[in-house]
């Protein structure tokens, strides 16, 4: 990973913390009540609102739905590109 990509992508993932944590506060609700709503575990919320965590497409969509919100949208598109990694014996 380049430093410049490395840099990009922890901006990235602070606005999405950002965006994510103000989308709940802003619908009045705790880590626990959106954990409960997405089923998933409190501590996973917890990690994304700080961008330790980078949410997968599937619960990008959960969260938006359970949020009524776009998470997306505003957020710095990464100019470094990388190429695609592949896990040892899969295929591209």
């Amino acid at each position: 990973m380049t430093d410049a990509y490395a840099v990009e992508r922890a901006l990235v993932l602070r606005a999405f913390a950002e965006k994510l944590r103000a989308a709940r506060e802003h619908r009045g609700i705790s880590q626990e009540t959106l954990a409960r709503l997405a089923d998933i575990h409190r501590t996973h919320i917890g990690a994304m609102e700080s961008g330790r965590r980078e949410p997968h497409l599937t619960m990008l969509l959960i969260l938006a739905d359970v949020l009524g919100a776009d998470l997306l949208a505003g957020l710095p598109v990464p100019q470094e590109r990388r190429p695609a990694t592949h896990r040892k014996g899969g295929k591209p």
